[in-house]
């Protein structure tokens, strides 16, 4: 019998994810297994069995902390390592950049020191600039500042509430890609165009505008970006330039997988599951 799937929820994971991880965990077999971090007990004694899987969609800090509880070296998921399970994702730029992986050029800024973002300005290349909060979904903290003036009120603003701007070059005439990673390969890639009246893109709603990629430059750069925050899954967003260059953007554990599923019909959810599967027979093996 199939090992269960304990997931990690919370009430802002969307209904669509959830529902489709129980429907492939129901079609190979698998007993699904839902633990609200809302509701989790950190003095109750839970214990994961060996080759048990364990995946957390939610992305809230109470979410992160069950999963750190529920983990064990033994138990099959996404991350690479044990350790992976702790690792920092505001550090990845840094991670892409020391991995030799092409990003925009990026700073990040510690301080609200005038002469310092003016030198910062000039390094990236001049205005228009994008300030990017770490944190947010769906575009939400990124921003697209077009002069000084308003790149000094906006982060005197941010500095003010606590947060850690990065500023990054502006790249225009890009066309916004998500690639989806499963294991060592990518299962799902789709275009993202602006909004109206925005420089930020959003899904598109166009079954054609999904692909299950070949290996490309482009998904060679987002498996290349998954191995770096060592995970096995991951939601990587890639600007293709029109000069033909790959800038990435990021790459998101956990991200919202159901978009190429329901849009584009990738059995994503399908093959997550079987990856957790595999690594779980794996596991068994070197037991």
């Amino acid at each position: 019998m199939p090992p269960p799937l304990y997931c990690v929820t919370d009430a802002t994971v969307p209904a669509t994810t959830t529902e489709l991880l129980a429907a492939a965990c129901a079609a190979r077999g698998v007993t699904y297994v839902p633990v609200d971090a809302g509701r989790f007990d950190p003095c109750e004694e839970v214990e994961l069995q060996p080759g048990d899987l364990l995946f957390r969609p939610a992305v809230s800090y109470a979410a992160v902390r069950v999963e750190q509880q529920l983990f064990a070296e033994s138990v099959a998921t996404f991350y690479a390592g044990g350790d992976a399970l702790f690792f920092d994702g505001a550090a990845a730029p840094l991670l892409f950049a020391r991995g030799g992986l092409p990003i925009p050029r990026t700073i990040t800024l510690l301080r609200n020191d005038r002469t310092l973002q003016r030198r910062a300005v000039e390094l990236l290349g001049g205005l228009p600039l994008v300030v990017k909060v770490p944190g947010g979904e769906a575009g939400v903290g990124v921003m697209l500042l077009e002069s000084w003036a308003s790149l000094v009120s906006v982060l005197d603003h941010l500095f003010a509430a606590g947060s850690t701007p990065q500023l990054m070059t502006y790249v225009p005439d890009a066309l916004h890609w998500r690639v989806v990673v499963v294991g060592a390969r990518a299962v799902a890639a789709y275009r993202n165009y602006p909004y109206p009246d925005d420089f930020r893109s959003g899904p598109s709603s166009d079954p054609a505008d999904y692909v299950v990629p070949t290996p490309s430059p482009l998904t060679e750069l987002a498996v290349a970006a998954t191995r770096v925050i060592r995970r096995e899954f991951a939601g990587v967003d890639i600007l293709a330039h029109a000069s033909g260059r790959l800038y990435l953007l990021e790459a998101n554990f956990p991200c919202y997988f159901p978009q190429a599923q329901v849009v584009g019909g990738i059995d994503v959810s399908g093959a997550m599951l079987e990856h957790l599967l595999a690594k779980s027979e794996r596991l068994g093996r070197a037991r």
